[in-house]
């Protein structure tokens, strides 16, 4: 995953974006890798995790994956996350380095919401963000005793800071309006049997527009063979 190449971010206007990445001759489209855009009808062959589906604590997608807005940070020495949202909050994220084209993905992930939690005070909200809080500890444990392992500051001995930063999403290519998520974030993951894909946790304190959320997130690798987008 992202690891400790997050760094700084900068917001962007849609236009800016749009004229930044769109290719020479599309000018109309809000070009991103993969094909991946607004409007776009996304397949997963899931086969692959099917096989292991019992394994897994997000249920695979069986339908046609709509894509709805448009996710986008910078993250320093070149490097992008592109995230691409359905109707129900569904998530394909993906990574690029050194530009923008097909050739520069790093990785592909598919997210689904898990949990949501609402801290009704500076104490309960601290529990989860605050230093030394639940989101930058070495592991994390569902109710099922299901058991994560921090993946970003993996080398790091104790708690490690949540990663913060901004993310600009998007509903509309053809406008700047757009809302602004600052995150605090942390990401887990699970060896499971061997040949199994890897399972991930992106546990997230969020602010925007005045409300704070804590976001549980499941994850699993993607290969682009897997992906057809139309």
């Amino acid at each position: 995953m992202i690891g400790d190449t997050m760094k700084s971010l900068f917001k962007s206007g849609a236009k800016e974006l749009k004229e930044k990445f769109s290719k020479t001759g599309e000018e109309d489209e809000f070009a991103t890798p993969l094909g991946l855009r607004m409007g776009a009808a996304v397949d997963i062959d899931t086969l692959p995790l099917r096989m292991h589906a019992k394994d897994l604590h997000m249920p695979l997608p069986d339908s046609t994956i709509i894509v709805v807005a448009q996710g986008y940070a910078e993250l320093g020495d070149d490097a992008y996350i592109h995230r691409y949202y359905a109707a129900d909050d569904t998530m394909i994220q993906v990574l690029t380095v050194n530009g923008m084209e097909d050739q520069h993905v790093e990785e592909i992930t598919l997210y689904m919401p898990y949990k949501s939690y609402y801290p009704g005070s500076e104490g309960e909200w601290a529990q989860w963000a605050a230093k030394g809080g639940r989101i930058g500890q070495t592991t994390y444990a569902l109710d099922d005793g299901a058991k994560f392992e921090r993946v970003w500051f993996d080398e790091t001995d104790g708690y490690a800071e949540p990663v913060a930063f901004w993310e600009s999403v998007y509903e509309d290519p053809e406008s700047d309006e757009h809302g602004e998520i600052f995150h605090r974030a942390m990401l887990y993951g699970r060896n499971l049997e061997d040949g199994k894909k890897n399972e991930y946790l992106l546990i997230s304190a969020d602010s925007y527009e005045g409300e704070e959320t804590v976001e549980v997130t499941i994850g699993v690798d993607l290969e682009i063979s897997t992906l057809k987008v139309l």
